[in-house]
């Protein structure tokens, strides 16, 4: 895929604010904003803009703990591993889920209104999946750079 220094830019300036209006959009690029809006269009029919969406503040929202969890499964069975998979999409606990290479097959990145919560999570939900071998977790104590603040595209 092929992205001009306009692409770049576009895509810079909507990582910092996604709210921001074509008119706008072009100012800050000096692009027309149907040009803007034909060049955010087109990012998206290729793939490169997944999706727009909303940065929460959990803690504000009642959920006072985050965690990533490993998780091991037993990686011989492909119909254990999509049902792990169909299992944490549908978990509204779990805000990412990667899968990884190394000892540990995903990790996921987990908030919960308290430890209780937490502990009851791992324990009903992921535990409790077929083929799940162990999980183990790291609490975050503060949030230091989070998906949507600035980065740097470099063409």
């Amino acid at each position: 895929m092929h992205s001009d220094k306009f692409d770049l830019e576009i895509l810079q300036l909507l990582g910092k604010n996604s709210r921001l209006s074509w008119r706008e959009l072009g100012e800050k690029v000096n692009l027309s904003a149907s040009s803007c809006q034909r060049r955010v269009q087109a990012l998206q029919e290729k793939g490169i803009i997944r999706h727009f969406t909303t940065a929460c503040d959990y803690v504000s929202l009642g959920f006072d703990v985050k965690a990533f969890v490993e998780v091991k499964i037993n990686r011989h069975d492909n119909k254990v591993t999509q049902q792990f998979k169909d299992a944490v999409i549908q978990y509204p606990e779990v805000i990412s889920c990667h899968k990884i290479t190394g000892n540990i097959d995903f990790i996921l990145e987990v908030i919960a209104k308290d430890l209780r919560s937490f502990g009851l999570f791992i324990e009903k939900k992921i535990l409790y999946l077929p083929g799940v071998i162990d999980a183990s977790s790291t609490m975050v104590l503060e949030d230091l750079k989070l998906h949507g603040q600035a980065v740097k595209y470099q063409g």
